[in-house]
């Protein structure tokens, strides 16, 4: 999908939406035939009725996949898509080798669906290269998972039908690419869903086709999977605000609703305002709410006209599609309302009117306004000497806060990379320490640059950067009083 795929389906066009979505049957499979990815089951009846209900409500477009197709090729004729960066470059160009970090994806057979950099079309004998490599090892029963050529580090993906490798001259871990790589798979799903994806590649349809338009999104995605700190803690990042104006923001939310809504969300770009889940079902995730994010930010056309696409949230349930009411209230504020209803989109534009009269009626969209352009913080609001940065996950709830760059890190961009790369590094570290059941309850690295220290508990992790010149005492003394003060701040800094 790209923008104008997108704008296709705001309201003013929503007579071409109704008329695609009527061709997408519902599903009417019993209990036993679907594999929920709810882990919460809940023995009271009326709670799994309540369940059953909702996946029988969620749209199964298994059996449509050429509707989907032919949807998804109309609106691209029509886009006008311009032409992709270095698109005029493949494996035959020095240029092309010069780029640090590769990503390709490709079907199980071999065939080519997208390159980060070049013309997955021209890339489709190194493309069928990494497939030979892959088959090769399955071959003996086997699964490639990485390997290091020279400066070069290569990771594989392999969901079936989809391989994804990422090929990098940067020095990550492995984890934290393969992390990478597990986030592009379930854009990829969110788009057709698992389901339509393994019909579509059994019945011989070039997937590379079927997923014409959604370049942009995932261009866009990798360039957050490279500089995002929330998605490095496996985390969503919450708008700074007072936490009585969030509460009455989470209270209006939770009143305006319709029989079919099953979330409600409040984002600003990257951060979380409030999210409210209606239903007795599976909680959203943080990989998910990043999903989300990306096609927001992507998107232009959405800040213009009420939107109504469908989409499938591959930790929710990656069979199906839900329904998704997309509108700006305000700049830099975003609302989100999922249904399980094709036909629901009045009823949450209705939704949306007595929200935004709720906030109003409340004096909270002023409060809203400023709490948007005024989120950014650097580490002097800390009043700790000598803390260049810091990262805080709490990990009750995932979410977690981080301050802007500032010196020296803000003046060179060379620095932020450097710094966000030593993260990866460390949080690896710590997290595979914890995989393997001999968690450190401290961390401690110094250099010439930086020393960061880092702290695990069973509630929050944190990492905090001070300079090279300070003793050991006294860092260890300004990370208690930094971790005071987030404790102190949890109230506006997190959702309670």
């Amino acid at each position: 999908m790209d923008e104008n795929n997108i704008e296709n389906k705001n309201i003013e066009n929503k007579n071409v939406i109704d008329e695609d979505n009527s061709k997408i049957e519902k599903n009417n499979i019993d209990d036993n035939s679907i594999e929920s990815n709810n882990n919460n089951n809940d023995s009271n009846s009326n709670d799994n009725n309540e369940e059953d209900e909702i996946n029988n409500n969620i749209i199964n477009s298994s059996n449509s996949i050429e509707d989907i197709s032919n949807y998804l090729l109309k609106i691209d004729e029509s886009s006008g898509r311009p032409p992709r960066k270095y698109s005029e470059q493949d494996s035959s160009n020095p240029e092309w080798f010069e780029h640090k970090k590769h990503f390709f994806i490709l079907s199980s057979s071999g065939k080519p669906i997208y390159s980060r950099y070049g013309d997955e079309v021209a890339l489709n004998t190194f493309m069928a290269s990494l497939s030979a490599m892959s088959s090769f090892v399955e071959s003996q029963n086997d699964t490639l998972r990485h390997l290091v050529a020279g400066k070069y580090q290569f990771v594989f993906l392999c969901k079936y039908p989809l391989n994804l490798v990422c090929i990098s001259s940067t020095g990550e871990p492995n984890q934290v690419i393969r992390q990478q790589l597990e986030y592009i798979h379930s854009l990829i799903i969110s788009v057709l869903t698992q389901s339509n994806m393994k019909a579509v590649f059994e019945a011989k349809y070039d997937l590379r086709d079927l997923l014409g338009g959604t370049d942009k999104y995932l261009d866009h995605l990798i360039h957050q999977l490279n500089k995002d700190f929330s998605i490095l803690l496996n985390s969503i990042q919450c708008l700074r605000l007072n936490n009585n104006v969030r509460n009455q923001i989470t209270n209006i939310l939770s009143q305006y609703k319709c029989d079919s809504l099953l979330f409600s969300l409040l984002i600003s770009d990257n951060k979380l305002i409030s999210q409210v889940k209606h239903k007795k079902t599976t909680s959203l995730k943080s990989q998910d709410i990043h999903l989300l994010m990306n096609y927001v930010s992507s998107t232009a056309s959405f800040k213009e006209s009420e939107s109504w696409i469908p989409i499938c949230l591959p930790n929710y349930n990656d069979t199906y599609f839900l329904h998704l009411y997309i509108c700006f209230l305000y700049p830099g504020v975003c609302l989100l309302l999922f249904s399980n209803q094709p036909e629901s989109f009045y009823q949450l534009s209705d939704c949306k009117n007595q929200i935004i009269k709720g906030l109003e009626q409340e004096n909270i969209a002023e409060e809203l306004k400023k709490a948007v352009n005024n989120h950014d913080y650097t580490t002097s609001i800390t009043e700790i000497p000598n803390l260049l940065h810091f990262l805080y996950k709490n990990k009750t709830n995932n979410y977690s806060t981080f301050p802007t760059f500032s010196p020296p890190y803000s003046i060179h961009k060379k620095e932020k990379k450097r710094l966000f790369r030593l993260y990866q590094h460390i949080t690896t570290h710590v997290n595979s320490n914890i995989i393997a059941n001999k968690p450190h309850k401290y961390y401690y690295h110094t250099s010439q640059t930086e020393t960061i220290m880092v702290a695990t508990s069973n509630n929050h992790e944190l990492y905090a950067t001070f300079s090279p010149l300070e003793t050991k005492k006294s860092i260890f003394e300004s990370f208690s009083n930094l971790l005071l003060w987030i404790k102190n701040q949890e109230n506006s800094l997190f959702i309670q």
